[in-house]
């Protein structure tokens, strides 16, 4: 796995590995970064050309006078997609990477062919459904406090307690992932507290996350517009969004693949890249490109 740096209206953070054969461009969620996509990058590239990017104010990719929200990801998105290759790609977007993911498509179903929705970013359809783990997530989205909310977090937690208490949260309950990885996301949260745009560019991404899902009935309209094959995949133990939100798109759209996996949290390819690869794998075999 390569690590680059190439000028997309400014600085952005990449890797790639694999063949040189169809396109995947893998999409982190919120807070995380291209290293949300380690266990399983090598796997896919056995079989294609993989390229995992650090969107705008996460990971080692900077804003540079570039907004960090999701509207902006997806412009970035095509962006990078443009400038890496002349084939068409497919978008394989966790958790607020599926939303930015979902954006791109609608936006350019020309560069589009197909999209992969991993436990994407949804609206909440019953408040019920809101967990008490995944409240911490609402911070930033007050006005005026939240850049202090984030700010007294970091400064109260040290690298590794911000490091398990996402994997708590993201992870399904007794899973552990392996201690490589672990240390790696340490390092990531340790040297993301020297970039003082990290905390701003969270919020000002989770606050958008906020308005694009604020209406269901708006979002619905949205999906609707996704003209792409499309896979979604979701774990029964999905703590920070629920897997109702993912029955009522499946419902919205009965045409998308939907695999529901049971006992799996936010991140299965975190959790079992194995079983992950062999889903998104067996999808891809069966869709013939127009």
């Amino acid at each position: 796995m390569q690590s680059h740096f190439i000028d997309v209206d400014g600085p952005t953070h990449y890797q790639e590995t694999g063949v040189d054969g169809p396109v995947l461009i893998l999409v982190h969620g919120i807070g995380a970064s291209y290293l949300s996509w380690d266990p399983v990058v090598e796997l896919l590239g056995k079989t294609h050309r993989v390229l995992a990017i650090d969107l705008i104010g996460f990971g080692f990719t900077p804003p540079h006078g570039r907004s960090a929200s999701v509207q902006r990801n997806a412009e970035l998105l095509i962006e990078f997609a443009e400038t890496m290759t002349d084939q068409t790609v497919t978008l394989v977007g966790n958790s607020m990477g599926g939303l930015v993911s979902i954006l791109a498509a609608i936006d350019r179903p020309d560069l589009v062919e197909r999209l992969i929705l991993v436990n994407p970013a949804l609206p909440v359809v019953s408040m019920r459904s809101i967990s008490r783990d995944s409240q911490r997530l609402v911070l930033p989205l007050m006005p005026l406090f939240g850049n202090s909310a984030a700010r007294y977090y970091y400064h109260e937690r040290t690298p590794e307690d911000e490091v398990d208490d996402t994997l708590r949260l993201v992870l399904s309950p007794g899973t552990e992932i392996d201690p490589i990885q672990r240390a790696a996301a340490i390092e990531m949260a340790r040297a993301r507290r020297e970039m003082e745009w990290s905390i701003g560019a969270f919020t000002e991404a989770a606050r958008s996350i906020a308005v694009e899902l604020a209406s269901t009935r708006r979002f619905r309209r949205k999906i609707h517009r996704v003209s792409q094959p499309t896979l979604m995949i979701h774990g029964t133990d999905d703590r920070v969004v629920h897997p109702a939100s993912a029955r009522w798109a499946a419902k919205e759209r009965p045409d998308w693949r939907f695999t529901m996996i049971e006992n799996m949290g936010h991140t299965p390819q975190l959790e079992d890249p194995e079983l992950f690869v062999s889903i998104v794998e067996a999808w891809l075999s069966q869709i013939v490109p127009v």
